[in-house]
C-alpha cells in the first residue's frame, strides 16, 4: 500500500513538472518556441508581420507572464483606425500599457542615438511612410549617460548594428536587452506616422 502511494505521488509530481515545461516558455525548446510564434495566435487576429529581428523566446516569456496586457495591445492595433488616429498618448491599462502616436520627419543617422528601456517593452509600428531601425545588443555599446528612470531610457553612441526597414507591413518588439536606434531616414523626405506601445515588464 505504502509503495503504491509513493508511485502515485511520484507520478503526479512528474506529470506536474512536465506540464510546467509546457506552460513556462523559459523551459521550451527552440522548436516549441517557433511553433508557438509561428501559429501567431498571440497576434489576436492582427495581420501585420513581426520583423525577423523579434526575439521569439523573449516574446513568449513576456507574453505568458502578462497575457492580458499583450492581448490588449494587439487588440488595439487590430481594431484602431491608426491611419486617422490623432497624435498623442492613449492609456490602455493605466501605467501597465499605453500607446503613443506620433508624426515626424525621420532624421539622418548621425542625429539619432541608440537607446534602451528597463521598465517597458516597445512595440513599434510604422503606420505611414518608412524608416530605418538600428538594432544591436548591450554588450556592443557603452552608455553615454546614466539610466534616466523618470523617462525610462538610456542613450548610447554607436555606429554599428544591423539596420532593418520599418514599413506598414512589419512591426518591431524591443525588450530591455534590445538596444535600438529608431526614426532614421531612408533618404526620402517623407513624413512618418508611427505608434509605439509600451508594455510594462513587471
Amino acid at each position: 500500500m505504502y509503495s503504491k502511494l509513493i508511485v502515485i505521488i511520484m507520478t503526479v509530481l512528474f506529470a506536474g513538472a512536465c506540464s510546467d515545461t509546457k506552460t513556462d516558455p523559459a523551459k521550451w525548446t527552440e522548436d516549441e518556441v517557433n511553433a508557438w510564434f509561428d501559429k501567431k495566435e498571440w497576434l489576436c487576429g492582427w495581420s501585420i508581420h513581426p520583423d525577423v529581428s523579434v526575439n521569439k523566446k523573449a516574446l513568449a516569456i513576456a507574453y505568458h507572464k502578462n497575457p492580458e496586457r499583450w492581448q490588449k495591445a494587439f487588440e488595439y492595433l487590430k481594431t484602431t483606425d491608426l491611419t486617422n488616429a490623432a497624435p498623442g498618448k492613449t492609456e490602455l491599462d493605466v501605467e501597465n500599457l499605453f500607446a503613443s502616436v506620433a508624426e515626424y520627419l525621420p532624421k539622418n543617422r548621425e542625429e539619432v542615438r541608440f537607446e534602451s528601456h528597463e521598465k517597458y517593452i516597445d512595440i513599434q509600428y510604422v503606420i505611414k511612410g518608412e524608416e530605418l531601425m538600428g538594432i544591436t545588443t548591450r554588450d556592443n555599446v557603452t552608455a553615454d549617460e546614466p539610466y534616466n528612470g523618470e523617462k525610462d531610457i538610456t542613450f548610447y553612441t554607436f555606429d554599428g548594428g544591423d539596420y532593418r526597414l520599418a514599413t506598414p507591413e512589419n512591426f518591431f518588439v524591443f525588450f530591455p536587452e534590445d538596444v535600438h536606434r529608431p526614426s532614421i531616414s531612408t533618404g526620402d523626405s517623407v513624413m512618418v506616422k508611427k505608434v509605439v506601445i509600451k508594455v510594462k515588464v513587471e
